[in-house]
């Protein structure tokens, strides 16, 4: 089983950061959960984003340790609107942090630190 991806978006001085967690219950008593984070500031990784919110099903591609493709999976997803609002907010937020004191990379491990 997958769990549809949850997405936050998390408001820091530095830069938003908006993460994605996707959990996959392969094992249920041992599930893999994977974490993402997105920095709205940079035109690929928004697109990449803004992508997921219309999409129908997320392709997850498995390899094994010497990179040979074992399994595909598609994994449902509800595209509702949230992936649209999170930028929005995102671009908000961004439209108060002067130049200078933008860094996505401090903003991101504070929230890692959160998130734990």
């Amino acid at each position: 089983m997958i769990k549809l991806p949850g997405h936050e978006l998390f408001s820091h001085p530095a830069a938003p950061v908006i993460r994605t967690v996707l959990t996959l219950y392969d094992q249920p008593g041992r599930p893999l959960a994977l974490e993402t984070f997105i920095n709205a500031e940079q035109a690929g990784q928004r697109a990449d984003f803004a992508q997921l919110g219309a999409q129908q099903e997320l392709p997850m591609l498995f390899y094994d340790e010497q990179l040979t493709h074992r399994l595909t999976k598609m994994a449902p997803n509800q595209p509702d609107g949230q992936v649209a609002d999170i930028l929005r907010q995102a671009d908000a937020l961004l439209t108060a942090i002067p130049p200078e004191q933008f860094s996505f990379e401090r903003a991101k491990l504070a929230v890692v630190r959160v998130t734990g």
